[in-house]
This record gives C-alpha cells, sequence and structure tokens, in this order.
C-alpha cells in the first residue's frame, strides 16, 4: 500500500464519520426543537422535557394574549418560575384567567420568594420601596404562589409546584 492509498482511506473515512455525526446532530436538534430550549422566553437552564405549550398546561397556567413578549419562565424538577412585565390591566387578566386569589395583606415581598435560590438565579429582584400582594391557588397537585408588584409597569413572579 502507498502512502497516497492510505491518505485517501484516511479522508474518505473522516468524510463518512462527519456526515454521520450531522446526521445525528440534526435528528436530535429536530427532536427537542420545540422544547424550551428553542423557546426564547426560557431562562437557561429550563428543561427539555416538554414544549412551552406542555409546560404550560401541566402546570394549569393560562398566558392571556397580552403577556405575548412580557414574559419569561423556567421549569424543571417539578416546579415552574414564571415572570410577567406588563401593564397592570394585563397583570390583572392572568391573575383573573389563572384563578389566583389575592392574600388580605401586601407588603415586601416574603422571604420564601426573596431567598429562593432558583429565583435568585434567574435574577428575580424585589426592590424594597415596592408593596407586593401575594396571589394563592391550590388545586389538585399543582400549587401557585404569585407575586404582584404595585409598580406603573407591573410585575407578576410565579412560583408553582406539583405535588
Amino acid at each position: 500500500m502507498t502512502v497516497r492509498t492510505n491518505v485517501r482511506r484516511w479522508i474518505i473515512g473522516g468524510v463518512v464519520t462527519a456526515v454521520a455525526l450531522s446526521a445525528i446532530a440534526g435528528t436530535f436538534v429536530l427532536s427537542v426543537r420545540d422544547s424550551t430550549r428553542f423557546d426564547d422566553r426560557a431562562y437557561p437552564g429550563s428543561s427539555l422535557t416538554w414544549t412551552p405549550e406542555e409546560t404550560f398546561t401541566r402546570f394549569a397556567v393560562t398566558l392571556p394574549e397580552c403577556t405575548d413578549g412580557r414574559l419569561r419562565y423556567w421549569v424543571g424538577d417539578g416546579r415552574l418560575y414564571l415572570k410577567i412585565s406588563a401593564t397592570a390591566e394585563c397583570v390583572s387578566r392572568f391573575v383573573e384567567a389563572n384563578r389566583l386569589n389575592a392574600s388580605p395583606v401586601s407588603g415586601p415581598a416574603p422571604t420564601a420568594i426573596t431567598e429562593d435560590e432558583q429565583a435568585a438565579e434567574l435574577g428575580w429582584t424585589f426592590p424594597a420601596d415596592r408593596s407586593y400582594t401575594l396571589h394563592l391557588r391550590g388545586e389538585g397537585r399543582v400549587q401557585v404562589q404569585a407575586w404582584t408588584d404595585d409598580a406603573a409597569e407591573q410585575s407578576l413572579y410565579l412560583y408553582s409546584w406539583m405535588q
């Protein structure tokens, strides 16, 4: 065998390997393209298990049209973190659509969310000069806590978990 024959075999083998790896990678991308990894609303590190629609359905979250382009979320380990920044009217529509009941007490954001590790990793901040209202819903396996602030451009911070 000549050196040329060996080089030719290496080149052909390399091309065949590259084509095979590209096909495998393409198949993977097509299989997960509808997952949260390919949803620009998802925070980095969100689970690839469900599509965004499946995620919101599983956590019994309804998204009014006014939230389009105004929300971010993270899902994993049976938990959902969702933040909406929108007008007070849009936040109210979200609260109504999701049957969230306001607690009778408003005040600073409770430590349950301000000291939550995942919320901190997502960059959620709770300015002390704002007042927050806690909204709750507990039905079946899905529990929801959401905090709304009193700013002109309101923020809603939702934490939901499956029992």
